[in-house]
């Protein structure tokens, strides 16, 4: 994934030179500039201006510079990892002579009996592992190069030895061959020499001083004996004809020395290809022997990816810009225009990044070539007929208006079928269950669907969630209908409303998905709608003991929506204080159209008091329901969306009119008996 991202990497690199360390984070700690010329007593007292104690804080403007100055130190000098350290005893953080990392209580150790301090072994450790043979060991197991034998090696210096090695003669027309000629120059060996001196003569009083400083974590000491200009540490010029090195040279070329040997994940799987080194890529990639998962057991090689050592180095650096984003959230970065914020409008495709902060890794990426601007615009079609009343108290067909970007499309579907869950970069989010407000049912039903609803939201394709949208926001629907309390319902009657809404929208997001004015659905409910509507006028226009033809409901749809119809009005009947959703549970429970009609039998028993007689709409769909034998049964998906719909239509079993009484149930809620 990472190789894939180097591209675009590359062209803010060459645009920006800084991009990486400028974004790199220091962590906490007393962060302290020390001039290597100068003995501890004869910098003393400039020690207020050459040290900064950083936090997670913001760091403080008015020493901005001095704070870039130890940014780009400490990012050139971190180790890769700690199983990486240069440090055998790994008490020591850093990676090259003229830095010192350790954590505030190695530090301050007591001293030991002896009156030497732990800080003194540590230090003789470290230094010796920075010598340049030390080094140039590193530098030959990378390429795989044989050792000298003792006899050959001691006829010649150290020097010269590695000077002529096979390792400097590989990389003596690379980029990387100033940084080999500086190993060995004889002022890095002066250098550290110096640095050895400075630590026997000033390391105690150091130590002293520093305890009387209030910080956490580190203590992060770097050299320099000079003030010049803050430059590029990642630029690394050759130095073709002078004995000389600045101090951002040796920094940036100890980055290299140290970097490069530590690069790949092991050594084991390098190969020269070309004249050029590949490996395994050490960033994001485990693979060892205690990991194999990954590793070809049936190819000649086993590595799952090599990189050449450029493209490694551009890995660890794209990875290190990755993991100064944003933690917890899929980052979106355009092939050309997130990285190099380059205005220039092109077609582009883009990344998708998750970055897990626990770990600070990548938890997963897509590749997505296609333009990373999503557009949509659905119009919410009123399916169901909701009414609803202005300020006058007149009633209206309600308007949904229409969803123009994906911002809203999305606060849309968080609102109607997740209680407001799915916001944000919601693709690795878990929520948690809440009795009467999320239930664990919805819970499942979001994490089966996020993907699907994370590809039409950020990608703009609908192919995964097309196929299990409608499944899914009926469940939700449903589940909010028996088990969820909205917020903002009026307890004395029994308020779909909201959830009349939900399938408006439902319907209307289906229909675009199929790239139809309305779905297969959405034409039959209108059909139901109006041939049922039809019928109970052809009952109201009749005279008494008019001799016509009988009207009857003719297929499964009209049975189930007139049973929706009868189920609302006889549950809005109750006289229970608190008339929720759950009062419905009963006809959710069957799974027959037999079992149904006997919940809705029972409920008419049970209410029978509050209704006249001569109700010739409810006496006639009372008889319809319990005379037709539908051919679908009602747990089929079909027949619970009929009857959820008729719930949710505005019942034609109550009469909106001027004397309409104020608790009233009706039109979902609204007037009165007809």
């Amino acid at each position: 994934m990472l190789k894939d991202l180097t591209n675009s990497y590359l062209l803010a690199k060459n645009d920006f030179p800084n991009i990486t360390f400028l974004r790199h984070q220091p962590k906490e700690g007393l962060y302290i500039r020390l001039r290597l010329d100068q003995s501890w007593n004869e910098q003393v007292s400039q020690f207020d201006s050459e040290h900064m104690i950083i936090t997670k804080e913001e760091p403080d403007l008015s020493r901005k510079e001095l704070f870039e100055w130890f940014q780009q130190k400490d990012y050139v000098s971190s180790l890769i990892s700690m199983n990486k350290a240069v440090d055998p005893g790994k008490q020591l953080h850093s990676n090259n002579p003229y830095t010192l990392y350790a954590k505030r209580d190695v530090f301050l150790a007591e001293p030991l009996a002896d009156g030497t301090t732990g800080m003194s072994t540590h230090l003789a450790r470290f230094l010796d592992k920075t010598q340049a043979s030390e080094v140039q060991k590193k530098w030959d197991e990378l390429i795989g190069a044989k050792k000298t034998s003792s006899k050959k090696a001691s006829k010649k210096s150290s020097t010269e030895t590695i000077f002529t090695s096979p390792t400097q003669q590989f990389f003596s027309d690379t980029d990387y061959a100033p940084a080999l000629e500086y190993l060995v120059s004889e002022e890095r060996r002066t250098r550290i020499a110096q640095i050895e001196q400075w630590y026997a003569t000033n390391l105690s009083a150091l130590i002293e001083h520093i305890r009387t400083i209030p910080f956490k974590n580190y203590v992060k000491i770097f050299f320099t004996s000079e003030s010049t200009p803050l430059h590029s540490s990642m630029d690394h010029p050759s130095n073709e004809s002078s004995s000389f090195y600045s101090w951002d040279e040796m920094y940036g070329y100890e980055y290299l020395l140290y970097t490069i040997p530590k690069i790949f994940n092991s050594n084991d799987y390098n190969q020269r290809v070309d004249g050029a080194l590949t490996g395994l890529p050490g960033f994001n990639m485990s693979m060892n022997s205690k990991k194999p998962y990954l590793e070809h057991k049936t190819m000649r090689v086993g590595a799952p990816i090599r990189l050449s050592l450029e493209e490694a180095l551009l890995v660890k650096e794209a990875s290190e810009w990755l993991l100064s984003q944003p933690k917890f959230r899929m980052n979106k970065f355009g092939y050309h225009t997130d990285f190099s914020k380059n205005s220039e409008k092109i077609a582009e495709g883009y990344f998708l990044v998750y970055m897990e902060g626990k770990d600070n890794e990548v938890q997963d990426f897509e590749n997505v070539p296609f333009s990373k601007k999503v557009h949509v615009n659905i119009r919410l079609k009123n399916v169901l007929g909701v009414m609803t009343k202005n300020n006058d108290g007149e009633a209206f067909v309600k308007d949904y208006g229409s969803l123009e970007n994906v911002e809203q499309l999305q606060k849309e579907i968080s609102k109607r079928f997740f209680r407001g869950r799915m916001n944000g970069d919601f693709l690795q989010d878990e929520p948690k269950a809440r009795e009467k407000d999320f239930t664990s049912v919805m819970v499942a039903l979001f994490m089966q669907s996020k993907k699907g609803f994370y590809d039409w939201i950020f990608k703009g394709t609908t192919a995964t969630i097309r196929s299990q949208f409608a499944r899914v926001t009926l469940r939700l629907i449903e589940e909010q209908l028996l088990r969820v309390e909205p917020a903002g319902q009026e307890k004395s009657r029994l308020d779909l409303r909201g959830l009349a809404d939900a399938m408006n929208v439902r319907l209307s997001l289906m229909a675009y998905l199929e790239g139809e004015e309305y779905t297969a659905m959405g034409n039959r409910l209108i059909a139901v709608s109006n041939g049922l509507k039809d019928k109970l006028e052809t009952l109201e226009k009749r005279k008494p003991k008019e001799n016509t033809d009988p009207v009857y409901v003719e297929t499964d749809d009209e049975f189930y929506y007139l049973a929706g119809q009868l189920a609302f009005y006889l549950k809005s009947q109750s006289e229970a204080q608190q008339k929720k959703g759950d009062l419905l549970g009963p006809f959710f429970m069957a799974k027959r159209s037999a079992q149904l009609k006997k919940r809705i039998e029972e409920a008419y028993h049970l209410h029978r008091h509050k209704m006249r007689l001569h109700h010739t709409k409810l006496n006639w769909a009372l008889g319809q329901v319990y005379g037709y034998q539908p051919d679908k049964e009602f747990q089929h998906e079909d027949a619970r969306e009929m009857f959820l719909a008729g719930l949710f239509s505005d019942n034609w079993f109550w009469k909106k009119g001027e004397s309409e009484k104020p608790n009233s149930e009706g039109e979902n809620g609204y007037g009165e008996e007809n």
